[in-house]
């Protein structure tokens, strides 16, 4: 089952379809509640979720153009 891409709702683009989930670092609502996973203890700040996002994205939040948004580098495993 595909999933359409959270970024593309954050950003209020077209949802396209995801290839893969990523880990994020981020406080933003919006990623928050499309987690497939969540990796932290639910304190602080910022979450560290696991996401599915389409291609595009994953190179948009890697490379930091994504405000609010930041790669959590973790090995992990989701059944979608």
């Amino acid at each position: 089952m595909k999933h359409s891409c959270a970024v593309c709702d954050l950003l209020g683009n077209d949802p396209r379809p995801t290839t893969s989930t990523i880990g994020l670092n981020t406080s933003l609502p919006s990623l928050i509640a499309h987690a497939r996973e969540r990796l932290d203890d639910g304190e602080g700040a910022n979450a560290h979720v696991v996401v599915p996002v389409c291609p595009e994205h994953v190179v948009d939040v890697y490379r930091g153009r994504v405000a609010g948004v930041s790669m959590a580098w973790r090995v992990a495993s989701v059944s979608l």
